[in-house]
Formats: C-alpha cells, sequence, structure tokens
C-alpha cells in the first residue's frame, strides 16, 4: 500500500507543537482563540498558532485548526468568516468542524482549504462518510465506537480519507451526542465546556429503587484507549490518521506516545510487523506515560463490556513520566557567498547530497571600502532555522560592494529553504463573503402535534387522541417487537423513528408501505433514508443540529421536510430563527447520552431484554437508563421532564410549523393528560420538570 499512515498528535501549546512534531508526528492539531472544543485548554494567540504552522510546515508535519463546536446565526455571519481567513493566509491545511452550516460556508468561500468533519458529527457508517465526501470533506473522522471491520467497510465503500482514534480518553457517550453536562449544569459539550459528569459517582438502581452491585462507582468512567498493538491491523483496514487525544497533557506525555505510534506506524507501512518484544515495548512506553485503569484497546474487536470500564477509579494517573530531552537533527551544511561589484550576488549552500543557490539583484559599489567579511559571515552562520547548522562560510566578495544585511539574510532564508524543503502552498484568496439575512416567517394556526412513543400502551393512548394531521412516530425498537395491524389501525399520519444509532451491521429492516416518513437522527441516517426510502419524507431529530439559519437552510436542501429545534438555544436565539419547517419539543425526558456502554449488560449480563435501570447521582438526582437491544445502544435521560407547556401561545408566536412531545415511561393516563392539554390549549405547569434551556440557553 502507498498510502500514508499520518500521526496526528494534540499540540496543546506551542512548546508541546514542536514536542510532538520533533518526536514523529506528521500532523498536529490545535484550537485557536474561539470556536474550539476545548474551552478550558490553553488555546493559541494567532501569533503562537502562526509560529506553530510554520514550524510544523518546515518539518513537514501538517497543522489543523480545531473549529469544533456548534455555531448560532450571530457567530455564523459575523464572526467565524474573518476568524478562518486569518489562518488560511496563515497556512493551516483543514480545519476540523462539527456544525454543518459551518461546513457549508468552508466549502462556498475556502474551496481549496481541506475540511475534516470532527468526530462531533457522529459518522458510524458507510453512509455518513459519503454524505460528507458529497459536501466536499477530505476528511471524516469516525466514531470511537467502531470495530476494525466496520473502519474497513467504511474504507472499501467511500473514497475519503479516514481518521481514528487511536490513543487517550474515551468518552462514554458517542461524541456529539451528549448533553448530560449541558442539562445539569449550563456547561455544554458542543460548546468546548463539558464538565464530565461521566467520571462522577453513580449507584445503579433497578426500577423498584433497589441497588444493583457494581464493581465500583464510576459505571460511567471509560478506560483510556490503547491501540499500539493494532496500528498494523487499523491501517490495513483503510485508517489515513491515527489519532492521539490529549490538547490538555503535558509535553512528556505527547512524546512519549506520538514516538511509540510513529515506530508502530512506520511497522505498518512498511509490511513488516513488530517482533512481540518490540511491541511489548512501545505498549509499556505508551501505558507509562499514563492513563486510566491501565487502559483498554476499545471498541475494536468488541461491541461493549464491563471490561472497558474504569469501576474503581476515575481519575488519569501516571507514574511522572520523566522530562524528555528530544535532540535537534541538524543538518550540516557549508555556504559560499559570491558578491562582485555589477554582478548578481548569489549564495550558495550544500550539504553531503545536494546543492542549491539563491540569487539577488546586481551589486552596487559602496560609497566607501571596508572589510566586513566576519560580520557576513557570522550571519550566514546565524540561520535563525534550528534544522540546520552552517559550519563553513566562504566568500569571494569586493572590498568596496555593497551588500545590505537584510538582503543576506533573504538569501540564507531561500537557500535554506531550497536545501531542506517543507510544505509549501499556494493558494488563492477566499471568496468575498455574503452573510445570509436574517429571516423570520410567522405562521399562526398550523399546531401539528408530534407524538414519538416507545411503549404500544403509549401508542394506542396517543392513537386515540391525534387527528388525521398529527403525527404518530414509533420507536424503532417498539416496531420490531410490533404487530403490524395495530400500527396500521393507528388514524394520524404514521412515522418510523430509526435506530437512536445507525451502524452498518444492524442496518434497520422497514416495511416502508406502513409509513407515511421518517424520523431520522444523524446525517448516516438522512443519507441512508435517501438513498432507500426516497419517497418518504423526513423530519430531521434534533440530533442533527440545526443551530443556525445556514444549518437549517442547508438541511432543507438535502431533502429534510421538518427539523426539530435544538434542546440548547434559548428563547431569544429561537425567536431570531426561521422557525417555519421546525418542530419544538414541548414536553419529554431529554435525552442527555447515547453510549455503546450497555447497563443493563454490565450489571446483568447480555440477554436482549430491555429494563428500566436508573443512575443515582451524588445530588440523588436520578436519570433514567434504557437498553435499545436492535440497535446495541443506550440511552440515559435527564432526571427531570422539561416542559414548555406553559409556553405554547408564546410557540405559536415564534412560528414553528408544529410541537413534539416525546414520550419515555408515561403510562396510558399521562399520556393522554399531556396530549388532551395540548389540544386543548389548557396547558398547566408539569410537576417536577424543568424548563431546558429555554430561558438559560448555553454560553
Amino acid at each position: 500500500m502507498d498510502r500514508q499512515l499520518e500521526v496526528l498528535a494534540p499540540a496543546g501549546d506551542l512548546e508541546i507543537l514542536k514536542t510532538a512534531v520533533l518526536s514523529g508526528a506528521t500532523g498536529v492539531y490545535f484550537g485557536g482563540e474561539e470556536f474550539g472544543a476545548r474551552a478550558y485548554a490553553t488555546n493559541y494567540s494567532f501569533k503562537e498558532a502562526c509560529a506553530g504552522i510554520d514550524f510544523a510546515h518546515k518539518r513537514g508535519a501538517r497543522t489543523y485548526l480545531t473549529v469544533n463546536t456548534l455555531l448560532k446565526s450571530i457567530e455564523i455571519e459575523k464572526k467565524v468568516y474573518s476568524y478562518l481567513k486569518d489562518y488560511y493566509n496563515a497556512g493551516i491545511d483543514a480545519v476540523l468542524v462539527q456544525d454543518i452550516g459551518l461546513m457549508q460556508l468552508v466549502r462556498e468561500y475556502f474551496p481549496e482549504l481541506h475540511l475534516h468533519i470532527s468526530t462531533q458529527a457522529n459518522v458510524t457508517s458507510e453512509y455518513g462518510a459519503a454524505f460528507f465526501k458529497e459536501l466536499g470533506a477530505k476528511r471524516v473522522v469516525l466514531a470511537r465506537e467502531l470495530s476494525l471491520k466496520e473502519i474497513e467497510r467504511i474504507h472499501k465503500a467511500v473514497d475519503i480519507e479516514l481518521e481514528c482514534f487511536a490513543h487517550g480518553a474515551l468518552c462514554v457517550s458517542y461524541s456529539g451526542q451528549c448533553l448530560m453536562s449541558s442539562m445539569i449544569g449550563g456547561r455544554s459539550g458542543n460548546r468546548g465546556r463539558c464538565a464530565q459528569p461521566c467520571r462522577k459517582c453513580y449507584r445503579l438502581l433497578d426500577q423498584k429503587g433497589d441497588r444493583i452491585r457494581l464493581p465500583g462507582r464510576y459505571p460511567l468512567s471509560m478506560k483510556d484507549l490503547i491501540t499500539i498493538d493494532h496500528v498494523a491491523e487499523l491501517y490495513r483496514a483503510g485508517c489515513s490518521s491515527l489519532k492521539i487525544e490529549g490538547r490538555m497533557k503535558s509535553k512528556e506525555y505527547v512524546a512519549r506516545v506520538v514516538a511509540s505510534y510513529r515506530l508502530a506506524a512506520d511497522a505498518a507501512m512498511s509490511g513488516q510487523p513488530l517482533l512481540a518484544g518490540e511491541s511489548e515495548a512501545l505498549y509499556n512506553k505508551a501505558i507509562e506515560a499514563g492513563s486510566r485503569a491501565g487502559g483498554c484497546d476499545g471498541y475494536l474487536s468488541r461491541r461493549n463490556g464491563p471490561e472497558m470500564i474504569s469501576f474503581a477509579n476515575s481519575s488519569f494517573s501516571s507514574d511522572g513520566p520523566a522530562a524528555v530531552s528530544i535532540a535537534l537533527n541538524k543538518t550540516r551544511a557549508k555556504a559560499f557567498l559570491h558578491a562582485k561589484v555589477g554582478e548578481d550576488i548569489s549564495l550558495e549552500l550544500s550539504d553531503q547530497k545536494h546543492t542549491v543557490r539563491a540569487f539577488g539583484p546586481v551589486i552596487e559599489k559602496a560609497r566607501k571600502e571596508a572589510d566586513i567579511s566576519d560580520e557576513i559571515r557570522e550571519k550566514i552562520r546565524r540561520s535563525g532555522d534550528d534544522r540546520i547548522e552552517i559550519t563553513d562560510v566562504g566568500l569571494d566578495i569586493d572590498r568596496d560592494a555593497f551588500i545590505p544585511v537584510s538582503l543576506v539574510k533573504r538569501l540564507r532564508r531561500e537557500a535554506v529553504d531550497k536545501l531542506l524543503g517543507g510544505l509549501v502552498q499556494s493558494r488563492n484568496e477566499p471568496l468575498p463573503f455574503k452573510p445570509m439575512a436574517e429571516k423570520r416567517r410567522r405562521i399562526r394556526g398550523s399546531r401539528r402535534l408530534l407524538v414519538s412513543c416507545l411503549s404500544k400502551e403509549q401508542l394506542l393512548s396517543a392513537g386515540r387522541i391525534l387527528s388525521d394531521d398529527d403525527i404518530i412516530a414509533l420507536d424503532y425498537d417498539l416496531y420490531s417487537r410490533m404487530d403490524m395491524s395495530v400500527i396500521r389501525g393507528i388514524g394520524a399520519a404514521k412515522y418510523l423513528c430509526l435506530p437512536h444509532i445507525l451502524r452498518s451491521d444492524k442496518l434497520p429492516q422497514i416495511d416502508d408501505g406502513i409509513f407515511d416518513g421518517l424520523i431520522v437522527s444523524s446525517f448516516d441516517e438522512m443519507q441512508y433514508a435517501s438513498y432507500n426510502f426516497p419517497d418518504l419524507p423526513m423530519i430531521l431529530d434534533q440530533r442533527v443540529y440545526s443551530w443556525s439559519d445556514r444549518s437549517r437552510s442547508f438541511l432543507l436542501s438535502k431533502g429534510a421536510a421538518f427539523l426539530t429545534a435544538p434542546y440548547e438555544l434559548n428563547e431569544k436565539e429561537l425567536s431570531h430563527l426561521d422557525n417555519s419547517s421546525s418542530f419544538i419539543t414541548v414536553y419529554g425526558r431529554t435525552p442527555v447520552m447515547y453510549t455503546a456502554t450497555c447497563q443493563h449488560k454490565n450489571s446483568r449480563g447480555c440477554d436482549r431484554r430491555q429494563e428500566e435501570l436508573y443512575l443515582l447521582d451524588e445530588r440523588k438526582s436520578s436519570f433514567l437508563c434504557l437498553n435499545f437491544c436492535s440497535s446495541c445502544t443506550n440511552v440515559i435521560y435527564n432526571s427531570l421532564p422539561t416542559s414548555l407547556l406553559p409556553f405554547l401561545d408564546r410557540l405559536w408566536e415564534m412560528g414553528f410549523a408544529g410541537v413534539r412531545v416525546d414520550l419515555t415511561v408515561e403510562n396510558e393516563k399521562e399520556t393522554v393528560r399531556i396530549l388532551q392539554m395540548i389540544k386543548n390549549n389548557k396547558c398547566e405547569g408539569v410537576c417536577q420538570a424543568t424548563r431546558g434551556h429555554f430561558h438559560r440557553g448555553v454560553s
């Protein structure tokens, strides 16, 4: 294979960037002063970023800017273009993006800038990879939860670079699908401010409230990922970039881990496997840098399992790796300067393999003669570039030649760059930016109702209340065990919620003759539905984020009939959007995590039986946890339902196309009460409910 295998390192600051590159990283990623998914990291000033880009490029390494938060309309239309333009002109090689509106902006206005799709976009199948390839992406960062077989399947199906997490911390939730920090404390992971609730203590309770014994108090805390033994397999499966997590880790950590994966990557590309002793030594070197609970090899060969959880201790620890001292491998070269009055000046630079020359203008005569030989030699030796050591400087110059020091420095720099090379980019200017005009349509009286159900009881209860214009949506797990005649007997428009997570080995089996439409939860599912069910309209779940009018316009252009308003925007932010094609959730327990980790399996064993479990935190808040076996996914719900029922009139004023109710464990009586309140427009408050982000939003 002639495909290169990049070792991609985190660069928390400029010193770490240099350490990573000198340790063998062929790519580095870092955040600027805004829009990065590590708001609490030591992000770069623009000046530092420029220095880092120059340092990396001179050594053949690429630089990637993380712009992987969700963006509000004002940010996308008034801030982000000028922000990106500065980094584009500085030579950044690619931007890492989650927001679909920003992706569209990058492709439209920066067509030569490589677009990398963040793992926050949650690509889990070849359908998602194809979606982003059509958008113009160069690379997708795959979900951490994929197996080697799934990676290989995507690689064979779609011609796009695949970046895979190889080392570092693992989120328990599918990336981009976690609202737990946001709903509990207002610190949104989608804005780079996650408070890591997965590292907190929880008790696991059954439906009766009885405690279920676990090996420790941290059922959501994943062990760190260590795949040093699987680098060759990842390469063969189609991985182009091994991503090391850790923008808040030390330079000692980065140096040790990068050096280990560099050796493993080189062995994989050469086709010569590491010997057992060599592999063990690299593993030990990587583990010594630090981990949680000794680490694991992630999901590469398993779906999930308790062996991946650090039940006893959620903290990161190391043996205190020794300070690193990385020797600069300098090229030794000789220089010769020719400067005669009336002739072109030239500087020759040669090492043991190559000779290069840099030329300047015709030398003029100085006002008076002077011996400047020593000064010229000093300026040439002081190369200003730590890649090279100029050992000898020969001169052929006239004593009365006028030789500006600035000219000598320029020739020296050009000659060094010619001799040593580096990444050089030649780009056109970005296209002039035209912000989208704010547009708000106010539609009164639509009042369409969408109800999603998890149980047969909810389905039948809702079916008796909803009108023909309303929508009733079945969870895929419910559909997979339902009698079709019961579904056909419902009068309202019938939609199917596709699985919470689409995986290639568990593609849904659907009788499209029953349903009037689909509710989709990811970009993978958008592409899957458009390929396989082009005649069924799609309603996008709130997990296909539409934080801006630019995002909404693009998603509607890709075939969505309706969207669902995101949970994290507040009333004011929503009121400035065009809501005419959006539903808004007015009642339901907000899903705060979608996980491959199964609490039922980890505590009871896998018997494919759905069970209501509850995670009790240290503040005695209880989070419903349901396992959906048809797609092998766990969903954790907020401890309180979110209710916007008292604000229905205001929502209609804001121009929403309809309102949505998402039922979880509500019984028949509760279902009927909630739906009748909406139908009769006499909405009272729901006891023990939260308003979510409707009034507070996220910063």
